[in-house]
């Protein structure tokens, strides 16, 4: 009897611990605040108290810490790291407008305007040296690294409209994947760093616009699509398990976050408060 209470313990703090959560951004107290909540929508928990505002929370498993962007109430402009506990984490950006760390937090990438073109380099904190990776005239953005740190997805436009691209770094090959005629958004890859799920904001037959959720295979361009159901989703992010998405949607006039299965079933609301909710972000338990 006395072992089985133990080994119920250790199963019950097992999971507890094991459970991912989401980093998101709301204004339920007034400005925008980075908080984290369970994936079962539990233990909402609120990390920056900032009188500015704070936005766009990414997971750096080498930091183990979020970084994100924030405006102090005089519009000073400063990108930040903040682990799941609330405490703030070193970071040194050197001054850089834009810092996507790598995984192994050994890189990180940046775009550069100029003009209504956006490139991508990639810069080397430790050596403090970068280099321009995209350099087509174009719109090229929303860079998002693979899991594995081999690749990093973005959006062009260097075809006419947005278009999906990924950039292999040991081979310095970059490769076009979708050929749509509206758009593609938002993005995350797959655990195994072989599928990028995406947003496709298209119209049908009747001229309806949809904006459903798709993924693509880097290597062989098969694309599978997720959700067709007429509604808008919007900076999705896959689980680290690969197993669930959660993301951001306007339904019936409130902002919230949402979680489903991989295949787009079991749909559940993750946020409740009467405020904005968006751009959620896995934080893996290990």
């Amino acid at each position: 009897m006395k072992y089985t209470f133990i080994a119920i313990l250790f199963f019950l703090s097992s999971n507890l611990f094991s459970q991912n959560s989401i980093a998101y951004i709301t204004n339920q107290l007034g400005n925008f605040d980075i908080y984290i909540i369970d994936e079962d929508g539990k233990n909402q928990k609120q990390l920056t108290t900032n009188k500015g505002w704070d936005w766009l929370p990414k997971w750096n498993k080498h930091l183990q810490a979020i970084i994100y962007n924030s405006n102090d109430t005089l519009k000073k402009f400063s990108i930040n790291a903040i682990d799941r506990n609330g405490i703030e984490k070193n970071l040194d950006t050197k001054g850089m407008e834009e810092f996507i760390l790598s995984p192994d937090g050994k890189k990180a990438l940046y775009t550069l305007k100029d003009n209504n073109n956006r490139y991508i380099g990639l810069f080397d904190p430790e050596k403090e040296t970068n280099q321009l990776l995209i350099i087509d005239s174009s719109y090229n953005g929303r860079p998002d690294w693979s899991p594995n740190g081999q690749y990093f997805s973005f959006i062009s436009n260097r075809d006419g409209n947005n278009e999906l691209y990924v950039f292999d770094l040991n081979s310095r090959n970059t490769k076009r994947l979708t050929d749509s005629e509206k758009s593609e958004k938002y993005t995350s890859w797959m655990p195994d760093s072989k599928t990028i799920v995406y947003t496709y904001h298209y119209s049908d037959e009747r001229d309806n616009e949809h904006n459903d959720i798709f993924s693509i295979n880097i290597r062989n361009n098969k694309k599978h699509q997720i959700t067709n159901d007429k509604k808008f989703y919007q900076e999705i992010d896959v689980s680290p398990d690969g197993k669930k998405i959660v993301f951001h949607a306007k339904r019936n006039g409130k902002h919230h976050l949402y979680i489903m299965d991989i295949n787009g079933k079991n749909e559940n609301q993750l946020t409740k408060a009467d405020a904005y909710h968006g751009e959620p972000e896995w934080i893996s338990s290990n």
